[in-house]
């Protein structure tokens, strides 16, 4: 119900007895506010991580989790797709994780992890380089789905005994890039990296151009803004200059 609407007023109704209901589950998010020695929040710093770096980190988080007996599948979006699988980017600045597949327990090991190879690593990664904040812009029902059918899809992008890092569903991808760029705070890659989702999904969706009707099917099953004419002039204008076709038509 909206924030505007009202609601019909009820009669009073006899008092009950207080009934306390069983402790609901929260998710937690990662990572997990850590505090200095007197108590204050310890305030994250970005910074910027090639390839190298990154994987030496999640080689860490990997060592950590083994150690301790776990295996944990974790689903990114984002930079670290780009810069470790696709081979588009050169940096970084995080790893953003989603997916519905880890309980708390899991997440606290995974979280863990994080720490682990944040005070290991020989370069700085920032407290904040491993976190979960995409999740918060999901539903439950649509973080479920992206969830499974990323592990359907299995494009891992990183993988050793501990941790296998599996890259998010390519049209959701497109579809969240695109969303970005509409909102006007467009990066200097984001454009290719729209470009670059698509054709990946293309490439696993026998090779043929995508209509711009399913993509804009995709955008409201994955509740994001789309827009037909930058689809089709500007989107679809830098997929011929990095594939040399077209990656979408009417």
């Amino acid at each position: 119900m909206g924030c505007g609407s009202s609601r019909p007023e009820r009669d009073p109704q006899p008092a009950r007895p207080l009934q306390i209901g069983a402790p609901q589950s929260v998710e937690l998010q990662i990572p997990i506010r850590r505090f200095d020695a007197q108590g204050v929040p310890i305030q994250a710093r970005d910074h910027e991580l090639d390839r190298g770096t990154l994987e030496s980190a999640l080689a860490l988080m990997a060592e950590r989790l083994h150690s301790r007996n776990a295996s944990l599948t974790v689903i990114v979006v984002g930079g670290v797709v780009n810069t470790i699988f696709l081979g588009t980017r050169q940096s970084t600045h995080d790893v953003d994780i989603l997916g519905t597949n880890l309980n708390n327990d899991q997440l606290r090991m995974l979280d863990d992890a994080a720490h682990y190879a944040e005070q290991r690593s020989p370069v700085p990664l920032g407290a904040e380089w491993f976190n979960s904040d995409t999740k918060m812009w999901l539903g439950p029902d649509l973080h479920r789905e992206l969830t499974n059918i990323a592990m359907e899809q299995d494009e891992r992008v990183f993988q050793r005994p501990g941790l296998t890092l599996l890259a998010a569903p390519w049209n959701y991808a497109f579809c969240a890039k695109i969303a970005r760029i509409l909102t006007g705070e467009v990066r200097p890659y984001d454009l290719t990296d729209a470009a670059t989702y698509l054709h990946r999904y293309i490439q696993r969706n026998g090779g043929r151009p995508v209509q711009v009707g399913q993509i804009e099917g995709w955008a409201q099953r994955f509740g994001r803004s789309t827009d037909r004419a930058y689809l089709i002039r500007e989107v679809n204008a830098e997929y011929r200059r990095l594939y040399r076709h077209e990656g979408i038509v009417r």
